[in-house]
């Protein structure tokens, strides 16, 4: 894996989950702690809004490309194939789980609304009997006590689901608060979870329309991330490729109008 800056924010390349299923395993092994959290269209638009959002990314041990526009457009600009990845039930989730499952591991999770977390903690345990939860918290706990609760608890693995760059900023004051395990953001799969063990249908899946899927569900919440929110991602995308193309055609002697 590799950190690297993409369209002015920080990524990191990657091919599969084993490689991140991995950096947890060696964070257990007292080379921690790990913070990793996802990037998809959106957080360029996070960008504009909050001039810190990009430090708080630097922060993170890992910055995931979420989302196959991030990821196809990141191996074209920069040259490095990378995968798709997103804290849920068609990416990591299992993958992760599946590994503090067989080493008995532990788990704290805190986000969403009141009553979530909890529901979606009864899924992941019929899922996953050998993980020990320490711990369930909603994401309007203060901060302060949600933290020494999770450093009480010293589990292996945080979860945390409070939307960005919130759930950034949480993990970063619990690392420097004192903890050595592995965290990972997880923005709204709380809440897919909690309604149910699978959201995306196969189909869904194999066609890569995960976002469709997802407007289809959710209109009135995602209408105007997908159709207003992701245009400077866009913007900023389109006007990168068109300047290597330029830039390709000016180094190989073609005129670019010809």
């Amino acid at each position: 894996m590799r950190k690297v800056r993409f369209l002015g924010l920080p990524l990191t390349v990657s091919e599969d989950d084993a490689e991140i299923v991995s950096s947890m395993r060696q964070c257990w092994l007292g080379k921690g702690p790990l913070l990793a959290t996802f990037v998809n269209p959106h957080a360029w638009t996070l960008r504009h809004r909050d001039e810190r959002y990009p430090a708080l990314l630097d922060e993170m041990d890992m910055v995931l490309p979420d989302g196959i526009a991030v990821s196809k457009m990141a191996t074209s600009l920069l040259g490095m194939r990378t995968g798709r990845f997103s804290f849920d039930a068609s990416s990591l989730y299992h993958p992760l789980f599946s590994a503090l499952d067989a080493e008995k591991r532990s788990l704290f999770v805190v986000g969403a609304a009141p009553g979530v977390a909890l529901k979606a903690v009864e899924r992941m345990r019929a899922s996953y009997p050998g993980i020990s939860v320490e711990g369930v918290l909603d994401g309007f706990q203060p901060r302060e006590e949600a933290i020494q609760a999770i450093i009480d608890a010293r589990p292996d693995l945080v979860v945390c689901g409070m939307g960005a760059p919130h759930q950034e900023r949480f993990l970063i004051a619990l690392r420097d608060a004192g903890f050595t395990g592995a965290a990972f953001t997880c923005g709204g799969f709380l809440d897919q979870l909690a309604a149910a063990e699978t959201y995306y249908p196969a189909w869904v899946d194999r066609l890569e329309i995960r976002w469709l899927w997802r407007i289809w569900c959710e209109p009135k919440r995602l209408w105007r991330r997908y159709a207003i929110e992701y245009l400077p991602f866009i913007r900023l995308s389109l006007s990168s490729l068109l300047r290597r193309r330029l830039g390709m055609a000016g180094l190989s002697g073609v005129n670019p109008r010809a």
